[in-house]
Parts: C-alpha cells; sequence; structure tokens
C-alpha cells in the first residue's frame, strides 16, 4: 500500500517557529545551499531504534520528522536479492518459506527466533491490522522501504506548495545488501551479475521516475556552472548568489564559469522550484559491482558530495574551539572552508534524567550550529523513536535555528491592521544573549552593524547611535554598509568582532541596552511576520503568515464590494434624478410620434 504524509498534531510547528524559520530561509536566500546550515537525522536511529519497521510507524515517524523541519535525512537502504526490491529492514523477509502465524498481537518487541533457519517464517499482527515478519532480532512490514520513502516525500511536497514552506531537502542514501533471514546475524554475502538491480530498480532512477519535478540533479549543476550568464546571474537581483562565497572564471566572450559554487537558496527553490538534493554515503563492499551512475543522467551525487564531516565541538567556551569553523585570524571564504560542513553525530548524553539530558543536548546543538556546522541526531532520544514521541526530535531540530534568541521575533503574530507599518519591528542583535537577535522600537538609538566591502566575515560598527531609518542610510563609514548575518557562521563572526574589538563600544554586562545591542538590517515594519532586508522602506514580497494573507484578501473583496455597491447607488441615483427632470418636461405630438422634450 502506499504511504502518506501523515505528521501528528504534536509535532507541527507554531506560527512563531514558522517566522523564525521563514526568516532565517529568507535572509540566507542569497547564500550558496552549501553554506547554509541546518538540522539533519539518522532515520534509522529515530524511527527504527527499537528494530520495528513497521508500515503505519514508519509513516508516521518520517512525516513527523519532515513537519518538525529536519532538512536532511539519512536513510539506510538494505537491497533483498529475493524480492528484487530496495527496503529498511536489514533482515529480508523470506520467500517459498511456510508460514506460521502468531494469532495474539505482539507487543512489538523482537525476541531471537531461529523458524526462518528451521524452514518456516514468524508472522505477527499487529494492532493496525497488518502483519510483521519476526526476523530474528528484527520485526519488520513486507515490501517497506524506499517506495514508501517516495510516497511520503511526493505526499508531503504535493501539500507544501506556498512559498512561504517551500524547504530545500537533503537524502543521503547508505546502500546494504539484506542479510537472510536463516542468517540474520551475518553479513550478506556479495551481490553480483542478475542479482544486482535492474535499471528500473535502481535508487537513482526510482527517485527520478517519480520526484524528478522536485529534484536539482548533479546534471543540473554541471550546466548551472559552465555558463553563469544563462543560469545564476540570468534570474533577478534578488535570485542571484552572493558571489564572494565561490571561485568564477571569465572567458574571453564575457561568459563567466565556476568550478566550485553552488546555487542560492531562492534560486533553486523559487527559480528552478526544485526541492531536493540526493547524495550516496556510504556503500558496503558486497555492492562494489553496483554501478552508481549507470542511469542515462546523473540523479544523485557521488558518495561525499554534499558532506564534510567535521569533529563535533564541546560545550566549553561556548562551543568555540575544536571542531568550530570559526578562526579569528581568518575572514576569506577559502580561509575559512565550512562548505557541507556536518556533524559527526550527536547523541543524548548519558546519566541525566531526560529533561536535563535534553536540554544539555540542545545547548551542544546551538553550539554547533553557530560554529558554522549542521548538526546530524544519530541517536534514538530516550529509547523513543519519533513516531511515538516527536517532541524531543523537534526540540533538537527548533534548536537548530541561529539568529532569534528565545521567545523571538515580538510581535510576529497577525495584526489586525496588517497594512500598517509598526515601527517596533527593528532587529536588534544583543551581545547579552550570546548574539542573538531579538526585536526592538526602531525610533531607538543604536550603534549599527556594517559589513565591510560586502565580505562575509569582515565587520565594523558605527562610530555613533541612530535611529534604525537613520542609521540605514548614515551611520556606516565609507566602503561599508548596513548589513545583517546571513549564515550562522556570519553570525559568529559579527558576535566576537563586538565582543573582542569593541569593548569601548559594547558591553555585554552594560544595563544601558545602546551598550548591548546593535542594529540589524532586518525589519518587519510592512507585515509583522515577514521580516526583510533593504532598509526601512523594504516590502515584503509574500504575506509571511497565510492567515495575514487571508485577512488581506477578505480585507480588498470587501473593499471591492462596498465600492461596487456605491458606483450602483450612485448610477442608480443619477438615472432617477434624470428621469424625474425628463417627466417633468411636456410631451408633443408631431407626426404621429411621441417625443419627450423638445424636438430639434
Amino acid at each position: 500500500m502506499s504511504l502518506n504524509f501523515n505528521p501528528d498534531q504534536s509535532s507541527l510547528i507554531n506560527t512563531k517557529w514558522e517566522t523564525v524559520f521563514l526568516s532565517e530561509r529568507d535572509v540566507a536566500g542569497q547564500i550558496p545551499i552549501n553554506f547554509v546550515t541546518g538540522s539533519g537525522v539518522s532515520v534509522t536511529a529515530a524511527c527504527f531504534g527499537n528494530n520495528v519497521f513497521e508500515t503505519q510507524s514508519t509513516e508516521k515517524c518520517i512525516s513527523n520528522l519532515l513537519s518538525v523541519g529536519y532538512r536532511r535525512f539519512v536513510i539506510d537502504l538494505y537491497w533483498s536479492v529475493d524480492a528484487r526490491t530496495w527496503i529498511f529492514c536489514p533482515v529480508a523477509i523470506p520467500k517459498n518459506v511456510p508460514l506460521v502465524t502468531v494469532s495474539a498481537t505482539p507487543s512489538m518487541t523482537p525476541t531471537v527466533t531461529a523458524s526462518a533457519a528451521q524452514g518456516t517464517a514468524t508472522v505477527l499482527p499487529n494492532s493496525s491490522g497488518s502483519s510483521v515478519y519476526e526476523l530474528g532480532p528484527y520485526l519488520c512490514s513486507d515490501g517497506l522501504g524506499l517506495s514508501g520513502l517516495i510516497d511520503i516525500f511526493q505526499d508531503y511536497y504535493k501539500d507544501t506548495t506556498s512559498q512561504l514552506n517551500v524547504y530545500i531537502r537533503y537524502i543521503t542514501f547508505n546502500l546494504h545488501v539484506a542479510a537472510s533471514a536463516a542468517s540474520p546475524y551475518q553479513l550478506a554475502p556479495k551481490v553480483s551479475g542478475d542479482e544486482l538491480p535492474s535499471y528500473s530498480e535502481r535508487v537513482d532512477v526510482m527517485m527520478d521516475n517519480r520526484l524528478f519535478h522536485y529534484i536539482y540533479t548533479p546534471s543540473e549543476l554541471a550546466k548551472d556552472r559552465s555558463n553563469l550568464n544563462e543560469s545564476w546571474y540570468e534570474v533577478d537581483d534578488g535570485y542571484k548568489p552572493i558571489t564572494e562565497y565561490f571561485t568564477t572564471h571569465e572567458l574571453s566572450d564575457g561568459s563567466q564559469s565556476t568550478p566550485d559554487g553552488w546555487p542560492c537558496l531562492k534560486y533553486v527553490q523559487l527559480a528552478k522550484e526544485r526541492r531536493l538534493l540526493l547524495e550516496y554515503g556510504s556503500v558496503d563492499p558486497q555492492l562494489e559491482d553496483y554501478n552508481l551512475t549507470a542511469g542515462k543522467d546523473e540523479v544523485i551525487f557521488p558518495p561525499g558530495y554534499l558532506t564534510s564531516t567535521v569533529p563535533g565541538p564541546s560545550v566549553d567556551n561556548g562551543g568555540l574551539d575544536y571542531g568550530c569553523l570559526y578562526d579569528a585570524d581568518a575572514y576569506q571564504v577559502s580561509q575559512v572552508n565550512s562548505s557541507w560542513a556536518i556533524s559527526s553525530g550527536l547523541s543524548a548524553p548519558q546519566g541525566l534524567n531526560e529533561t536535563s539530558a535534553l536540554h544539555e543536548l540542545s545547548d551542544k546543538v546551538l553550539n554547533i550550529t553557530a560554529c558554522g556546522v549542521t548538526p546530524i541526531l544519530n541517536s534514538t532520544l530516550f529509547n523513543k523513536t519519533a513516531d511515538n514521541t516527536a517532541t524531543p526530535y523537534k526540540n533538537i531540530s527548533l534548536s537548530s535555528t541561529w539568529a532569534w534568541a528565545d521567545g523571538e521575533p515580538r510581535g510576529s503574530d497577525v495584526s489586525e491592521d496588517i497594512d500598517t507599518p509598526q515601527h517596533n519591528r527593528c532587529a536588534v542583535m544583543d551581545v547579552s544573549l550570546g548574539g542573538h537577535w531579538r526585536v526592538a522600537h526602531c525610533t531607538e538609538m543604536r550603534h549599527t552593524a556594517c559589513r565591510v566591502e560586502n565580505l562575509p566575515y569582515t565587520w565594523t560598527i558605527s562610530n555613533n547611535a541612530y535611529s534604525y531609518s537613520i542609521a540605514y542610510t548614515n551611520a556606516c563609514p565609507e566602503n561599508t554598509t548596513m548589513g545583517v548575518p546571513r549564515t550562522s557562521l556570519e553570525n559568529t563572526y559579527l558576535y566576537r568582532y563586538l565582543v573582542d574589538h569593541s569593548s569601548n563600544v559594547i558591553d555585554p554586562t552594560s544595563p544601558d541596552p545602546t551598550k548591548r545591542e546593535i542594529w540589524l538590517d532586518f525589519n518587519s515594519r510592512d507585515i509583522a511576520s515577514c521580516w526583510v532586508t533593504g532598509g526601512p522602506d523594504a516590502r515584503c514580497p509574500f504575506a509571511s503568515d497565510p492567515k495575514q494573507l487571508e485577512k488581506r484578501t477578505v480585507l480588498v473583496a470587501a473593499i471591492a464590494a462596498i465600492v461596487i455597491c456605491i458606483i450602483t447607488a450612485l448610477t442608480l441615483f443619477v438615472k432617477c434624478n434624470a428621469n424625474r427632470r425628463n417627466s417633468r418636461r411636456g410631451k408633443r405630438i408631431i407626426q404621429g410620434w411621441e417625443y419627450e422634450g423638445v424636438p430639434s
């Protein structure tokens, strides 16, 4: 049966967090995608940590992980030679073996069994009415694997089509061979010849057949890189990537190319309307004869192309030590190579109660993200999978946001006066909050963050304090402009600059907010939940809250209806008044024809 995107209510993101995700996505819109951090999760750990591979729980688990905001998914696929399909279960369900059905509904806790080795396979019904196979330490539904994953993603994409909820996802496929049910604890033998997947059974072909509308492929990347004038530079200015993040070469005819660049978020998501990048991860030796690029067009990037694993930073010193990509002496992108940086893996600390452990793990995620690294969760949190308990997985995903302080941005809820500019919605960086942002009244006086020559990691601040509107045009010194951090690492560079080099102006311990906070080029004066760059007069490109869009639509429709009624009433009034005037005039008979008024 096909699977659907079917998240629990507890996994849904509220309006405040929707604004956090959306504002971070939009402020990073022109940053190449390889420098934008997110959150990642191992599906095996989050969904199958209890060794249960059951259809409905898998549907719920992957749906919840999508719903709570994970951007990277690490998927373990096992090739079943007998079933000719890619499955999630590490053990293949035996074919042509007598089945023994146990009538009692199990507790869904696997037990060791040798039934397959003895010539039978145990089938256990579960509470959903379907059946699972007991295969050594695993309980597995028949045929659950890649096809079901595609079902869920396809349904999710159909459910999220607005510019407000479009986000790029990344999938890394680790490829294995399923063990025999007769020997569930032993490695599968090498697969070769006809045992290998056929063309239609290949991972890349299956993904391309059903999700090709959404996939940004290696072939597209190569084509885009070869002539930037006809790809990334051909779109509107707001969709073009920040060129300081990659190398460009210019040919004699004026065309430009790049050997290492990646498109920016807005180009992929909005201009190309792509939402998925695929990569091979590890490939077991048993599949060494499986050609990863046998498809007609490349669909999946080679192993390691979208990942660069770095050791996880510790929680000491705010996480800014080993494994952190912040370097006080390096300011060029080439010196701070954070391209596709991911952590080596996260797990909940041991020896603490659940609340304390989750808090400590969340702090670690915050520190890793501040270091310019995408955290990857590769453990089952508190022995609970995300289908049954989505909340701790949601907390880790939300902890990977890097811009706003806890509870911010205030004032992002739907406003009744949605078209009235609000002067209390401008962003400041607060150094007393570790460099996170909060909302301040735009008329207050603050120093200003100034980006030096559009360099990603080089900052200074204005000499004097101004209101937000004046700061945008007058605060920053020559060769600098009012700026806003666009990535977690840019944010860390600005924060460390303020702490280490501006002690005469900035003091994190000062009770005076003008000493703790600086203006950023970020505001929502146009629409409450839509945060934009470009100064006080920047307009929201869309209504960031669907409820606001609905309000605006209703308001416009109501005004239009009122105007139509007024015009209709005036028309009737004028016509009736004219008829009354004309009726007072005498009627005269001329040659048998009756005329009103005076004939000519």
